[in-house]
């Protein structure tokens, strides 16, 4: 298994320098890959998303801040560094997310990944009139205590 962590931690470590071949020596035929955007099925399919995903990124790197084994579960937390042509004018970015995974151990690939984060944090709060209308909201809500309803 420290195989297989250390290989998607290099997958990811530097995501538009990766080979897309590379994403079979880490992924099993039928994994299932979610994350806030999409659910994608097969490795022909999850390669194809990653491949669009890149195509607008001028950068995308993945710093791991904490891997916790259990079993067949691998869970990662870590902060994504990247940059959009369409977001903050291009500006370098942050932000925090996690990966829970489920393992194949015995053909040393992942079978299922899900990525947990903030969409607005890595989108919509960085297009210019919607970042001010969401701070304006985060602001109102931060006063009240955070209660939506009062």
């Amino acid at each position: 298994m420290a195989s297989l962590v250390k290989r998607i931690k290099h997958l990811y470590s530097d995501f538009l320098a990766a080979d897309p071949s590379y994403i079979a020596e880490v992924y099993a035929e039928d994994v299932i890959f979610s994350d806030p955007v999409h659910r994608v099925e097969g490795l022909e399919n999850m390669q194809a998303y990653f491949a669009g995903v890149a195509q607008n990124l001028r950068e995308c790197r993945f710093e791991f801040d904490q891997t916790l084994v259990d079993g067949n579960a691998l869970n990662l937390w870590w902060t994504m560094h990247y940059r959009h042509p369409r977001l903050s004018g291009g500006a370098p970015l942050s932000m925090r997310g996690a990966s829970l995974l489920k393992l194949d151990l015995e053909k040393d690939r992942v079978l299922e990944h899900e990525d947990i984060y903030d969409l607005g944090a890595m989108v919509y709060e960085h297009i210019p009139l919607l970042g001010s209308v969401l701070s304006y909201v985060k602001r109102g809500m931060a006063a009240s205590g955070g209660n939506a309803g009062a």
